[in-house]
């Protein structure tokens, strides 16, 4: 086997090969040499490229971490800010329900005077499941009597830990239980409105000042002597006194009519009616509507009568009270 030159093999030609650095100080004239060796400028180059590759990786590396950092942060400040909206969305909740609560005691103080309270509905079935599907299994479902009290069951205590969707199902719940205490108190305010109508409706002064000479009920006809029902009471007033509708109302009939002489009818609505009878003039006709206090007629004899008065009904739905 042929034995390889020294030229020929390069690895042995770099080992063996020098560079040679000479420094020759100007002062001294003493020459100093650096000898050093091929393999170890090429081992030199090697580790700074390795040095200078991993420094770039850690560079890299570090911007990666920075970023993360920053990230971190930014996410940091978003849950912060998220914990306070869902702190303040909680306060709002819990205010909403105290206001709710307060105003359905309102609304029961409210049936209790009207008496409405066995009368009220408190939904439909509809809206009860509805309800009930929003509430947490904490709550109390709505019961099936119907009034205010039943219908608006709050937690009594407050979950230890809620999330978002507990806190919508919270305010779920309280939509349907806003539309319910709508409901009831629009059917309380019907109520009350009908109530105002019928108290407006209701005869509420005496027609003519005097002394009343025959009450409400049984008696013995001054004319005829019989005992018979009399159906309202007379009125003892000078002739010519003027008689005043005690309610507005509707004029029905306005004439003579036998045994109570001229007479006048008004209609009050809600099934109550007034009469006026023994009058000697009249003042409105059929078909007027009336005022409470204006002068309808005047106080005369007319009819059946043993002297000046007014005889003074009220019925309702036809029967005399």
């Amino acid at each position: 086997m042929a034995k390889k030159s020294f030229f020929s093999d390069k690895s042995l030609w770099l080992r063996d090969r020098f560079l040679t650095l000479m420094v020759i100080p100007e002062r001294t004239r003493k020459v100093h040499k650096l000898v050093i060796p091929f393999f170890a400028i090429k081992l030199s180059v090697t580790l700074f490229s390795l040095a200078v590759i991993s420094l770039m990786f850690v560079g890299i590396d570090y911007v990666r971490v920075l970023g993360q950092i920053a990230e971190n942060k930014r996410l940091k400040g978003e849950n912060f800010k998220l914990r306070q909206e869902v702190q303040l969305i909680r306060n709002k909740v819990d205010n909403m329900e105290f206001t709710i609560e307060r105003v359905r005691n309102y609304a029961k103080k409210l049936q209790v005077l009207t008496g409405q309270t066995e009368k009220s509905s408190g939904g439909s079935k509809a809206t009860r499941k509805r309800q009930e599907k929003q509430e947490e299994p904490e709550r109390e479902p709505a019961g099936e009597s119907g009034d205010l009290e039943s219908s608006l069951q709050l937690p009594k205590e407050e979950p230890k830990a809620e999330s978002i969707k507990s806190l919508e199902s919270r305010v779920g719940g309280m939509e349907i239980m806003t539309i319910t205490v709508q409901s009831q108190l629009a059917n309380l305010e019907d109520y009350l409105f009908s109530r105002r109508a019928i108290a407006k409706a209701t005869p509420s002064i005496v027609p003519i000042p005097g002394y009343v000479s025959s009450t409400f009920g049984y008696r013995y006809h001054p004319l005829d002597g019989r005992r018979r029902l009399h159906h309202g009471v007379d009125i003892v007033a000078e002739p010519g006194t003027p008689v005043r509708a005690p309610a507005p109302g509707l004029v029905v009939f306005s004439g003579y009519k036998s045994g109570y002489g001229k007479v006048v009818v008004i209609d009050h609505g809600f099934g109550i009616r007034t009469l006026f009878a023994h009058n000697s003039k009249l003042f409105v006709n059929r078909g007027v509507n009336v005022k409470r206090g204006d002068v309808i007629s005047q106080v005369g004899s007319t009819g059946h009568s043993t002297g000046p008065h007014l005889h003074y009904e009220i019925r309702k739905n036809g029967s005399p009270i």
